[in-house]
């Protein structure tokens, strides 16, 4: 079983802090199953990799100019499931992660047979009343309360958390499931109601496994 995490970015040091990058970068470093490969594109065109030289895992890296992130994401996942991984997990630079993710979603992932796997999260930011802390978490959301995934989709609350979220190849493999380029920022919802529509099998791990960060410059406070 080959295992890969993506990741995509541009311009990353004038949108998120140092601090944010890092502690994000570090969560995935740390995990208690690292036994995976890092695919990096910096789709901005420049060489800047946010992984660390001295990092001992396995790492490939593209610099290409790309037109958003949606179409970054479309060439990272073809890149790393036509380098025979089975199962890519997600990330985004500004959430870290619990470290047992890697392991718990492969779990259920394998055992279960799911499509796409992604898991419950907590809300957090740096700012609180003007004082600024490290990372408290100011609010948990439990996604899913009742009733099945399908049910519970919509624009107005994506259960399915994009940040978290691991592939299984064949849903890959189905040249229909790509990120429409033009739906930002909402290619993700539109991806999973099109393929739950078509049957795929979509599970949410019940524990918190990531770690989204609320601030200004994240997509979905743009909408």
């Amino acid at each position: 079983m080959k295992k890969g995490v993506i990741l995509y970015h541009s311009n990353i040091k004038s949108i998120y802090k140092d601090r944010w990058i890092s502690k994000s970068i570090n969560s995935m470093l740390d995990q208690s199953d690292n036994d995976f490969t890092f695919y990096e594109i910096n789709y901005g065109g420049d060489d800047y990799s946010v992984i660390p030289e001295n990092s001992n895992i396995d790492k490939k890296f593209w610099s290409q100019k790309l037109s958003n992130y949606a179409e970054a994401m479309n060439f990272i996942l073809d890149e790393a499931f036509n380098d025979n991984c089975d199962y890519i997990f997600n990330t985004n630079l500004d959430d870290f992660y619990h470290k047992d993710r890697i392991k718990l979603q492969t779990k259920m992932i394998t055992e279960l047979d799911y499509d796409i796997v992604s898991s419950d999260f907590c809300y957090i930011t740096e700012r609180i009343n003007n004082q600024i802390f490290e990372d408290p978490i100011i609010e948990y959301k439990n996604i899913l309360q009742y009733g099945d995934i399908k049910t519970n989709l919509n624009f107005k609350h994506n259960v399915i958390a994009h940040p978290s979220v691991c592939y299984n190849k064949r849903f890959w493999n189905d040249t229909n499931n790509r990120y429409d380029i033009t739906k930002t920022p909402e290619e993700d919802m539109d991806l999973w109601i099109q393929s739950i529509n078509n049957g795929y099998k979509f599970g949410i791990h019940k524990d918190v496994l990531l770690y989204y960060r609320i601030h200004n410059n994240q997509s979905s406070n743009k909408k």
